[in-house]
C-alpha cells in the first residue's frame, strides 16, 4: 500500500470517529466530490450526485438560504477565506435536515478562488434538543412574566440575577436590566435591607426555607408595605448553594381593607377585643393563601399543574392531573364558566381580567378563589391553549360577609348615636349667646366680642359674659379636658355650679375656688376622672379697674401704651386647674383702665396650631397680629398658619375693650 493510500485511510477513520464527511469543490473544472458520509447524508449515490452550491433554490432551506448566499459570494470573491454556518439542507427523503458545514477557500496565484475544500456533520439531534430546551425556557419565562408576583433569583452576595416583570413594576423601574447587579439596600431602608441580608445568609448556611411569611417593608422612600415570602437555598446541581430564589407577592391592598374594615367596626362600636380577634382571623387567613398554577391544552384539559394545584384537587402527584378536564373535578356550572372564560382568552388573544370565582365541587360543597387566565402560545407564536393563576379566598370572602353583616347592625346603632349627639350639640350650642351686651357706666363702656368655633359635635370650651350691676361685668371663659359626651357633661356640671355661686361673683378668687370645691366634689361622686382650665374676671367701670384670677388656664394678652403683651401674674396668684385639689386657694391680679385698654381671654386651641414643619403659631403669634389686626383677623390668621388650613381643638376666644363711652367723647 502507497503512503499517500495510507493517509487517505487514515483521513477515512478520523472523520468516522467524527462523524463528518468530506466534500471538494473543483471550480476550474466545475467537480464536486463527497466522501461516502456526505452521500449517505444527502441521499444519493455517485452517479446522481449534486452540487448543493450550485442549486441553493432547491437544497438549502428557505431561512437559511440568505446567508449561505451571502457567505459563498464573500468567499469566492476573495473577502473571507472560510465558508462556516449552520444549514437546514434537503436530505434523503425529502426531510430538512440540519447540517454544520465548513469550507476552506484554495486560491491560484493570482489570487483567483480556484477550490473548496470542507466537512459537513449531521446536526439535528443537537437542533432538536436545542429546540426542546428553547421551548421549555419559554414556557417558563411565559410563566413568569405572567403571575401576579414578583419571582426572582439572587446570588450569594444577595445581588439580584435575575427578575420578572412582576418585579420590575414593584419596585418602580422600567427595565429588568436597571436591577440586576442591585441588593435590597438600593431599594429598602437600611435597617430592612440588612436584616433581609442577614436572614439570606442563614437560609444559605442551614438550607432553612421561609414559605409563605408575611413581611412589612420598609422602603428607602419612606412608604411601607406588605408583603408574603417565601424563599428557598437556590443548590446547583454540584450541590453547592449558588443563592436565593424568592417569590413575594404584595398583599397591602388587602392589609389595607382589612384595616380599613377593623377601623370602621372600631369606630361604630368601640369594640377594640372583638376587632382586634377578627384582624388576626384576617391575618391567618392571608398567610395561607396559595397560589395554583395550571396549563391547559385547547380543550381545556389540564397539560401541566404545579403541586399546589394538584393538593387542591386532591390528587397525590401533578402527573395524576394531565389530560383531565374541569368536569372531572367541578359542578356543572363551574365547567361551563370556567370553559367560556377560557374560550374567549383563546379567541381575543387577551387576558381575562382577575376575577372572584365561586367554585362548585361535584360533591356539593363550594369555595372562592382569584383567578386570572391567559392565552398560551409556544415558541412560535401558535396558540396551544391557555393557563391560569388562582389563589383560595374563601375565608376572606366569609369573613368580608360576616363584617358587612356587622357594620350594617352597628351602623344602624350609630345612626341613632349620631342623632342623640346632633340634639346634644343644639342644646350646647343654644347656651353660646350670638351677641354680647355693652356695659356702660361711669366715663367708660365695656364692649365685649367672641368667636367659638367647636371641633367636634360636642365641645369642651364655653365662655360666659356676666352682668353684676353696679357699673360691673364678669367674665368667664373655661377649657374642659377631651372632648365629646364626657366634656360636654363637665361643662353642664360647671354652669349649674355658676348658678348656685352667685354671691361670689364679685370676688374672681373666691368665685373660682367655689367652682373648684363644687366640681370636685361632683366628679368624686361620679367616678370621673376630668379637669378644666379658667379664667373669671370683673371688670368695674365705676372705678376703672379690671380684677383677675386664674386656674391653671393660658396667659391673657393686654393692650396698653406700650402695646400688646401677655399679662404677668405676679407669684402665687395663678392656682391649680378646676377639679383636681379640693381646697386649692385662688390669688388675684388687679388692673387699672390706664395698664389694660383691652384684654384676650383664650383656650389653647388657637395658638397650637402647627404648621407644615411642626411650628407652633404661640401666644408669640397672637401678639404680633394684635399689634396691628382686630379678633376676626387673628382667628384667619390662625387658620391659615395651619398646615391643613383648619382647627384641630376647640377654638374659643373673648375680648373685652375698655374705651371712654360716647357720651364722654361728645361732652368732650
Amino acid at each position: 500500500m502507497s503512503e499517500q493510500d495510507d493517509a487517505k485511510d487514515r483521513l477515512e477513520l478520523a472523520l468516522k470517529a467524527s462523524n463528518e464527511g468530506v466534500w471538494d469543490w473543483d471550480l476550474r473544472n466545475d467537480e464536486m466530490f463527497y466522501s461516502n458520509r456526505v452521500l449517505r447524508f444527502l441521499g444519493c449515490g455517485r452517479s446522481d450526485t449534486p452540487n448543493i452550491f450550485h442549486d441553493p433554490e432547491r437544497w438549502i432551506h428557505d431561512e437559511c438560504r440568505r446567508e449561505w448566499v451571502e457567505q459563498l459570494d464573500a468567499v469566492l470573491a476573495g473577502e473571507k477565506d472560510l465558508f462556516a454556518m449552520e444549514a437546514r439542507i434537503l436530505a434523503d427523503g425529502g426531510a430538512w435536515c440540519w447540517f454544520r458545514i465548513r469550507g476552506v477557500a484554495r486560491k491560484d496565484d493570482s489570487g483567483k478562488v480556484v477550490r473548496l475544500v470542507g466537512s459537513l456533520i449531521d446536526i439535528s439531534k443537537r437542533k432538536t434538543a436545542e429546540a426542546a430546551l428553547e421551548e421549555e425556557r419559554g414556557r417558563i419565562d411565559l410563566l413568569l412574566e405572567s403571575v401576579p408576583v414578583s419571582v426572582y433569583l439572587k446570588d450569594r452576595e444577595s445581588r439580584f440575577l435575575r427578575v420578572n416583570g412582576a418585579t420590575v413594576e414593584r419596585l418602580g423601574l422600567s427595565s429588568a436590566e436597571e436591577v440586576i447587579g442591585k441588593t435590597d439596600h438600593d431599594f429598602f431602608g437600611s435597617e430592612q435591607a440588612a436584616e433581609v441580608r442577614e436572614d439570606e445568609l442563614r437560609m444559605m448556611e442551614t438550607l432553612e426555607r421561609r414559605e409563605n411569611t408575611m413581611t412589612q417593608e420598609q422602603w428607602e422612600d419612606g412608604h411601607e408595605s406588605w408583603v408574603m415570602v417565601t424563599k428557598i437555598p437556590w443548590v446547583g446541581v454540584d450541590g453547592e448553594v449558588k443563592g436565593i430564589f424568592g417569590v413575594t407577592n404584595d398583599v397591602s391592598e388587602l392589609i389595607q381593607i382589612q384595616n380599613d374594615l377593623a377601623e370602621d367596626t372600631v369606630q361604630l362600636a368601640g369594640a377594640n377585643k372583638e376587632i382586634e380577634e377578627e384582624r388576626h382571623r384576617l391575618r391567618l387567613l392571608i398567610d395561607s393563601i396559595p397560589m395554583l398554577v395550571y396549563f391547559k391544552d385547547l380543550e381545556s384539559r389540564f397539560m401541566i399543574v404545579n403541586q399546589g394545584m394538584a393538593d387542591f384537587l386532591g390528587l397525590d402527584s401533578p402527573a395524576e392531573a394531565v389530560g383531565k378536564h374541569n368536569r372531572d373535578f367541578f359542578a356543572d356550572d363551574f365547567d361551563e364558566e370556567a370553559e367560556c372564560d377560557e374560550k374567549q382568552a383563546m379567541e381575543t388573544g387577551k387576558p381575562v381580567p382577575t376575577k372572584l370565582e365561586k367554585i362548585a365541587w361535584k360533591d356539593g360543597h363550594a369555595m372562592w378563589s382569584m383567578t386570572s387566565k391567559f392565552p398560551w402560545y409556544d415558541q412560535s407564536g401558535e396558540l396551544v391553549g391557555t393557563f391560569g393563576v388562582s389563589g383560595d379566598v374563601t375565608e376572606l370572602v366569609e369573613t368580608r360577609d360576616q363584617l358587612a353583616q356587622v357594620a350594617v347592625i352597628l351602623g344602624r346603632k350609630n345612626e341613632v348615636m349620631k342623632e342623640e349627639l346632633q340634639l346634644a350639640r343644639e342644646v350646647q350650642q343654644a347656651a353660646i349667646p350670638k351677641s354680647l351686651p355693652v356695659f356702660k357706666g361711669g366715663e367708660y363702656e365695656a364692649i365685649f366680642r367672641h368667636c367659638y368655633e367647636p371641633a367636634t359635635e360636642l365641645a369642651g370650651d364655653f365662655f360666659e359674659v356676666i352682668p353684676l350691676g353696679n357699673d360691673q361685668a364678669g367674665f368667664l371663659v373655661c377649657d374642659v379636658m377631651g372632648h365629646g359626651v364626657r366634656a360636654a357633661l363637665v361643662v353642664s356640671m360647671l354652669r349649674g355650679l355658676m348658678e348656685k355661686g352667685n354671691e361670689l361673683r364679685n370676688e374672681p378668687g373666691q368665685f373660682l375656688g367655689g367652682l373648684n370645691e363644687g366640681l370636685c366634689h361632683l366628679l368624686e361622686r361620679t367616678g370621673l376622672t376630668m379637669f378644666a382650665t379658667a379664667i373669671y374676671g370683673v371688670v368695674d367701670l365705676g372705678s376703672k379697674r379690671l380684677r383677675l384670677a386664674c386656674a391653671g388656664h393660658p396667659t391673657p394678652l393686654v393692650r396698653s401704651e406700650s402695646g400688646v403683651k401677655e399679662l404677668v401674674f405676679p407669684k402665687g396668684a395663678k392656682g391649680p386647674a378646676l377639679g383636681l385639689k379640693a381646697g386649692a386657694e385662688y390669688g388675684e391680679v388687679e388692673l387699672s383702665f390706664g395698664e389694660c385698654s383691652a384684654i384676650w381671654c383664650f383656650t389653647d386651641g388657637i395658638y397650637e396650631v402647627e404648621d407644615k414643619d411642626g411650628q407652633e403659631f404661640g401666644a408669640a403669634g397672637m401678639v404680633a397680629h394684635l399689634r396691628e389686626g382686630d379678633l376676626r383677623s387673628l382667628i384667619e390668621r390662625s387658620r391659615s398658619y395651619s398646615a391643613d388650613g383648619a382647627f384641630d381643638d376647640d377654638v374659643c376666644v373673648l375680648e373685652l375693650e375698655l374705651r371712654p363711652s360716647c357720651d364722654k367723647a361728645s361732652a368732650s
